[in-house]
């Protein structure tokens, strides 16, 4: 989605690039743009023009229109893809990267569930992280890899867990 970037609504045209159900990633990047909007005002610099703000392969990707020759503020973007990578799309929890049906998303245990179920009435034979190894941290349930719940309940994700499985 190339469209203008407006500086006074920051907010919206992050929802505009992401969708407003990100609001993990929508928080992230409102915070970076903000920053940069400071910076760029303290130094009465024109704003850097923003060409994408996207999802592709699970990560944040920002790319911005001509060559962004500031350290603050490629520093600042950096940070912001750097911490997309840690924290949940929807809602910004921890997560990681999850194949839902070939699928790539950042998603928490909660809402890789929720995507899984509407995702997987058109792909029924696929599940969570179909190709993952054999890993520690992988919900032997679901296929989630993250977050896991150890002891009595098991080798399995909280919501798997939640759920009784």
């Amino acid at each position: 989605m190339t469209n203008t970037f407006d500086y006074d609504d920051i907010r919206g045209s992050v929802e505009k690039h992401l969708g407003k159900d990100n609001l993990g990633w929508v928080r992230i990047v409102t915070e970076c743009f903000e920053a940069i909007k400071k910076h760029c005002d303290r130094r009465e610099e024109s704003y850097p023009s923003v060409g994408q703000i996207k999802q592709k392969f699970g990560s944040l990707r920002i790319y911005m229109d001509g060559t962004q020759e500031d350290t603050f503020i490629q520093l600042r973007l950096q940070q912001a893809m750097q911490e997309a990578e840690m924290s949940c799309e929807r809602c910004g929890n921890a997560s990681t990267v999850q194949v839902i049906a070939a699928w790539h998303v950042n998603l928490c245990c909660w809402h890789a569930h929720e995507a899984a179920t509407g995702r997987m009435e058109t792909f029924p034979t696929m599940r969570l992280n179909t190709r993952a190894k054999s890993d520690a941290l992988q919900c032997r349930s679901c296929g989630y890899i993250g977050q896991i719940a150890w002891g009595a309940s098991g080798h399995r994700c909280p919501a798997c867990v939640a759920k009784g499985w």
